[in-house]
C-alpha cells in the first residue's frame, strides 16, 4: 500500500509530461497524492473495518456499501485530484441519494486502488472474492475486474515468498500473455498513455518485474512514460511486497519524513499491524 501511494506521488508530476528516462529527481516538495491514493486509502480503511473477512453475501455487500460512501465523501473533499469522467458522475447519482449504478469500465481506476486487498487476503480464493467485491461497484467490465485482480494477485504472490519468474509465470498464464513479449526500451520509445487496463496493468507488472529496488520499479514506470501515476501505483505496490514486506526501506522513508500526511502513515501501520507484519516495528 505504501509503494501504491509513492509511485502515484511520483508519477503524478509526469502523467501530461513525459519524461522518458530514468533518471530524474525523485524527491519533489511538488508531488502530491492522486485518486489513485485517495482511493486506495479509503479501501484500506473499509477492508480493516470488516477483517477478519466474512465471505458470505451480505458480509460482502456491507462492504460494498461502505465503500460507496467513503468514496463519495473522498471525492467530495477532491474534486480537483484527477477523477475520472464515468466516476464523477458516479459520486454525484450517490450524493443526490440515487443507488449508483456500475459503469461498466475497463479503465485503470480499478487496478491502481486494489492494493489493500493483496495485502489482507489470507488466500488465492480470497484476493479474487475481494477484488470483484471493491471493484464492481464502479468497474464491472471484465477486464476492469481482471486487472485490479492481477495486481491483487501479483502482491499476494509476492508476500508469500514467489520468485519474480513465478510471479511472471502466473501473470502470463492466467492474466495477460502479451507481458512476455514486452521490452523496456521498445517501452520507453513507443508507449503512449492510456488509461484502460489492457494497456497499463500489463506494463506496470513488467515495469515490476524487470526491477532491482521498489525505488528501480517506479522509475521504470516514469521512464515508460503514459499513465504513469497509475501505472506507478500499480508498480510500486507488487514492488513494495516483493522487496519491503518486512523493513522500510531509506527510500519509503524520506516519503514518510517529508512528503507523506501522519495520518496516512498511521493508516499504513494500522494495516501490517492488523495482518502481524513486523514491517514498522523499529519505527514506532
Amino acid at each position: 500500500m505504501l509503494g501504491a501511494i509513492i509511485g502515484d506521488m511520483v508519477g503524478s508530476l509526469y502523467e501530461f509530461h513525459p519524461l522518458k528516462r530514468k533518471e530524474f529527481n525523485i524527491y519533489d516538495s511538488r508531488m502530491r497524492m492522486t485518486d489513485d491514493s485517495l482511493l486506495t486509502i479509503d479501501v484500506a480503511e473499509v477492508l480493516l473495518e470488516h477483517y477478519p473477512f466474512k465471505l458470505d453475501k451480505q458480509s460482502l455487500k456491507e462492504i460494498q456499501k461502505d465503500l460507496v460512501k467513503e468514496f463519495v465523501l473522498t471525492w467530495r473533499f477532491n474534486k480537483g485530484a484527477g477523477f475520472g469522467g464515468m466516476f464523477y458522475n458516479w459520486c454525484e447519482k450517490a450524493k443526490n441519494g440515487q443507488e449508483p449504478e456500475p459503469y461498466n469500465s475497463y479503465g485503470n481506476g480499478s487496478a491502481m486502488r486494489i492494493s489493500p486487498v493483496g495485502w489482507l487476503a489470507s488466500s488465492e480464493e480470497e484476493v479474487k472474492i475481494l477484488t470483484k467485491t471493491v471493484t464492481e461497484i464502479t468497474h464491472n467490465h471484465p477486464e476492469g475486474i481482471k486487472g485490479a485482480e492481477a495486481v491483487a494477485m501479483s502482491i499476494f504472490l509476492a508476500l508469500q515468498g514467489a520468485s519474480k519468474e513465478q510471479i511472471k509465470e502466473r501473470m502470463i498464464n492466467d492474466y495477460y500473455p502479451e507481458i512476455k513479449d514486452l521490452d523496456f526500451d521498445d517501452l520507453v520509445k513507443h508507449y503512449e498513455f492510456s488509461e484502460i487496463c489492457q494497456n497499463s496493468v500489463p506494463q506496470a507488472i513488467y515495469c515490476f518485474l524487470i526491477s532491482n529496488s521498489l525505488e528501480d520499479t517506479i522509475r521504470n514506470c516514469v521512464a515508460i512514460g503514459g499513465d504513469c501515476d497509475t501505472t506507478g501505483a500499480m508498480a510500486g505496490a507488487i514492488a513494495e511486497a516483493y522487496y519491503q514486506k518486512d523493513k522500510v526501506s531509506d527510500f519509503e522513508e524520506k516519503y514518510l519524513y517529508w512528503l507523506i500526511d501522519p495520518d496516512v502513515e498511521k493508516l499504513v501501520k494500522k494495516l501490517h499491524e492488523t495482518i502481524g507484519s513486523h514491517k514498522f516495528e523499529d519505527k514506532q
